[in-house]
């Protein structure tokens, strides 16, 4: 069996499970809040602290630690063994700022509790993410992973300048541009991702470096946009929008015509499973785009199709190539199983909420007596039961698997994924 690296993409794996079993665990607050009979039985604030970690550790945490595991996976760097410890840390100091005291500020892309603890753990991960993905950016010809370190460092720029501009204005417009640049460190990430689940070399395509390079130079366009005139009337502008969507898209579906024989030819088999779930729920979260509809659930199942299913069933299938790769025993039968439970959910989710949209169920409300959602809200909690069963199912298999592993020091040669560099 080989050894497990602390700052090696394993140990950013078992911090990746951590937050989805978190942010899966507060996804059953907030559904259970607005259940027929609970509504209003949890306190408005308890509520949306709720939706605030749920989203934060599900759409940041999870997805920001799984892009570091995949670009490390990826490169093959060595990166130093204290990151996912100090990432750990920023999410437990997170976790507990949800129950300290603090006004939760629910705001699209990176919402947050206003009080020191959970800002301060936010940028203790913040600052975790750059030390695993600094090696990245800085050893070796591989066009991937420096992309996605380069949309990272964009994203942190962006936030930052943001806040110099407007975060005594709107919360909401000052980190817009970060939020955005944040995404194109996930569509980078779900590219590596399907490389290395279709097993083809991400650097050999010129069509794949063209793209990897063009997400990188795009990931600054949300910090030109807020160094713009009138930057506070952002979150509004659909023009602007639509254009951050196609400008995330694009290096996207570049990257699918380089791989559409593989997908097609994709076996039933784990990776294969968990390629086409991907695909096809990132497609779906596309054509869901919410052009004229940002303040309605069509922007939720868009977001939940895209990433929650997109990113993470590609993310999860290269999860067990990183088990596997450690020389950890991994059943791929039962894996497979896992990736079709959870996509299936998803899917549910994504039509649960549509119906839930086109019955006029608000977004981000709190529920605090009889309402007329009873149907969608039920029907939500079905699909929500699927997606959770298959997410346990994924990380208690992860979670035990690591378990297994030996520790050793961050010296140690890990084997880089097929079709990686």
């Amino acid at each position: 069996m080989e050894i497990v690296r602390r700052g090696g993409p394993e140990g950013w794996l078992a911090l990746a499970v951590a937050a989805a079993a978190t942010a899966g665990g507060l996804a059953l607050v907030v559904t259970a809040g607005r259940l027929p009979l609970l509504a209003g039985t949890l306190p408005p604030e308890a509520f949306y602290k709720a939706l605030v970690g749920h989203v934060t550790f599900s759409l940041v945490v999870w997805l920001l630690s799984c892009s570091v595991a995949v670009a490390l996976q990826h490169s093959g760097a060595s990166a130093p063994g204290y990151g996912p410890f100090l990432g750990a840390v920023g999410a437990g100091v997170m976790l507990a700022g949800l129950v300290l005291p603090g006004r939760p500020v629910v705001i699209d892309y990176l919402p947050y509790v206003s009080s020191p603890p959970y800002i301060g753990g936010y940028l203790l991960f913040a600052a975790a993410a750059a030390v695993g993905l600094w090696p990245c950016a800085t050893s070796g010809p591989c066009w991937g992973p420096r992309s996605l370190a380069v949309a990272y460092a964009a994203s942190l720029v962006a936030v930052a300048t943001g806040l110099a501009r407007l975060g005594g204005i709107s919360a909401q417009a000052a980190l817009w541009s970060g939020g955005h640049a944040l995404q194109f460190v996930y569509v980078v990430g779900l590219a590596l991702a399907w490389y290395a689940l279709a097993g083809v070399p991400s650097h050999l395509s010129l069509l794949s470096r063209t793209a990897f390079g063009l997400a990188g130079a795009l990931s600054w366009v949300p910090t030109l946009l807020v160094l713009a005139s009138g930057p506070v009337d952002l979150p509004r502008w659909t023009p602007v929008n639509l254009a951050m969507g196609l400008s995330l898209s694009v290096p996207t579906l570049l990257h699918l015509v380089v791989l559409a024989p593989q997908v097609a030819r994709s076996r039933p088999e784990l990776e294969g499973t968990a390629l086409r779930w991907s695909v096809g729920l990132y497609l779906l979260g596309g054509l869901l785009a919410p052009v004229g509809a940002a303040n309605t659930l069509r922007v939720t199942a868009h977001y939940h199709a895209m990433l929650v299913g997109g990113v993470t069933t590609a993310f999860m299938g290269v999860a067990y190539r990183i088990l596997e790769e450690a020389g950890l025993p991994v059943r791929k039968d039962a894996g497979r199983l896992q990736v079709h439970l959870f996509g299936l959910g998803v899917l549910m989710t994504v039509a649960a909420l549509l119906v839930a949209a086109a019955h006029g169920l608000p977004r981000k409300a709190y529920l605090s007596a009889a309402h007329p959602w009873s149907v969608p809200l039920l029907l939500l909690a079905g699909a929500a039961a699927f997606a959770t069963a298959g997410g346990g199912w994924f990380v208690a298999s992860t979670w035990l698997a690591l378990r297994r592993a030996r520790r050793a020091p961050d010296s140690r040669p890990f084997p880089v994924l097929a079709g990686g560099r």
